[in-house]
């Protein structure tokens, strides 16, 4: 009797352990915590959600633009402007300071944001641990600055969206690197997720191999088209390679060109010349979306 209760005892244990540890998604952790500000909260409250810390900025915005989203659609609140809160509080304190301090304490901001009609603050933080991340979200009373709701979970270590939003710009040497690495077909854009890229890439190396057997296979040796395949191939070769090079820093610091380039399209084609004599020629084009 004993170790079976001891048993059940165990198991539940066991539950609650598991239950307390379960990691979410962020997407999933926003839209909880704006689920739990609605069971804390009085229906009709002024509320501003006002800041996030992450480890990068990018992850800061998102969170604050999605969880404004979402209590906005709850419509149980009046959910005022950001914009306001910012500038109300720039003007109260030091904007430096408050630039350098990234988050300003709870007690300033009840003050402040007080006067614009809120009776609540929205705050959190998004914490890197081993294994993953935590994510916490607070609300912060106006009147008294007790925390009315305190959500706290932990998040996937492979969450997607952090890690897109938090994805390292490489720096100079590990462009020059991709840049090497494209020599082989492209290889270097397809390793660094640039698809599009290495497809160019592979493209203009498929153009200039197909003109070099052109040249050696196809042609007869008293054409007048000697010479102009190959002359072409090693110029199509040496564009590649350059554009291979410069790909990486194109496309990080000019997309808009990076796409463009991306729709170019070089191919072989039978041109006539000025006698009427059909010859192989090489065409570049390329298509500009509206």
């Amino acid at each position: 009797m004993k170790k079976r209760f001891f048993a059940v005892v165990l198991f539940f244990v066991a539950l609650s352990i598991f239950g307390q540890s379960k990691e979410l998604f962020l997407d999933e952790a926003i839209k909880n915590a704006s689920l739990q500000i609605q069971d804390g909260l009085n229906k009709g409250s002024t509320i501003i959600v006002y800041q996030f810390q992450a480890h990068d900025p990018r992850i800061s915005d998102y969170v604050l633009k999605e969880l404004f989203d979402k209590l906005v659609n709850l419509r149980k609140f009046v959910v005022l402007d950001r914009g306001d809160a910012l500038k109300a509080v720039e003007t109260e304190l030091n904007f430096q300071y408050v630039k350098s301090e990234g988050m300003i304490s709870d007690d300033s901001l009840a003050s402040i944001t007080k006067r614009l009609g809120a009776q609540a603050i929205v705050t959190g933080y998004l914490d890197e641990t081993g294994n993953g991340y935590r994510f916490r979200i607070r609300v912060i009373g106006t009147e008294t600055t007790a925390a009315i709701v305190s959500y706290t979970v932990s998040v996937n270590k492979n969450d997607r969206i952090i890690a897109s939003l938090s994805k390292r710009e490489p720096n100079a040497g590990e462009k020059l690197g991709t840049g090497v690495l494209n020599i082989l077909l492209g290889l270097g854009s397809y390793i660094e997720g640039d698809v599009a890229g290495g497809l160019t890439l592979t493209a203009g190396y498929a153009v200039a191999a197909g003109l070099f057997v052109v040249e050696a296979v196809v042609l007869d040796w008293d054409s007048p088209a000697v010479g102009i395949p190959g002359t072409v191939g090693f110029a199509v070769a040496g564009v590649t390679i350059a554009y291979g090079f410069a790909r990486p820093f194109i496309y990080h610091h000019a997309k808009r060109i990076a796409e463009i380039m991306d729709t170019t399209q070089p191919k072989i084609i039978l041109t006539s010349d000025h006698y009427g004599n059909r010859n192989i020629g090489f065409q570049i084009s390329y298509t500009v979306k509206f």
